[in-house]
């Protein structure tokens, strides 16, 4: 099994949904997939440009519902610490403006700069409308939502 030998553990990808969804949904795909990287079944990549967007989307919580953001800040802080993911440095400019016929919504460029950069065996997202199967085809990457990933790997665990 991967969990055996470190180099052989699967490297997944994460967007800000589904760390967001993984943090929010306690019995959601998204928080399978974070309970399994906590078991070393793979290697969460964390792009620092999706920390941010993740960081930014905690803030705005916690002008709404101050309670919840201390809770999902602390849980955040936590789950960073446990997983010890592998961090990919923010994009360069010239990275995104070589990249940005990649995807429509140019809003998601510098994460998909990031996800080619860290070649991932899957990269997982909650956003599959941004992150088509075009997109996919394009870039090589294997994108699918958390629920997809976790049915996939059920013959792997």
């Amino acid at each position: 099994m991967a969990r055996d030998n470190p180099s052989a553990i699967p490297r997944v990808f994460l967007d800000s949904g589904v760390l967001l969804e993984g943090l929010l949904a306690p019995w959601s795909a998204s928080r399978a997939v974070l309970i399994l990287s906590r078991r070393r079944v793979f290697k969460i990549i964390l792009a620092l440009y999706v920390q941010g967007e993740v960081e930014d989307n905690l803030l705005e919580l916690l002008a709404a519902n101050p309670r919840l953001a201390r809770e999902t800040i602390d849980a955040y802080d936590t789950l960073l610490r446990l997983l010890d993911p592998e961090l990919i440095a923010l994009p360069t400019k010239q990275e995104i403006d070589r990249h940005r016929h990649l995807i429509r919504h140019q809003a998601d460029v510098p994460v998909l700069v990031s996800a080619l950069k860290a070649t991932p065996n899957w990269f997982l997202t909650t956003n599959t409308r941004h992150f088509s199967k075009q997109v996919a085809l394009r870039t090589q990457l294997k994108i699918l939502s958390p629920k997809d990933f976790i049915t996939s790997i059920q013959v792997l665990v």
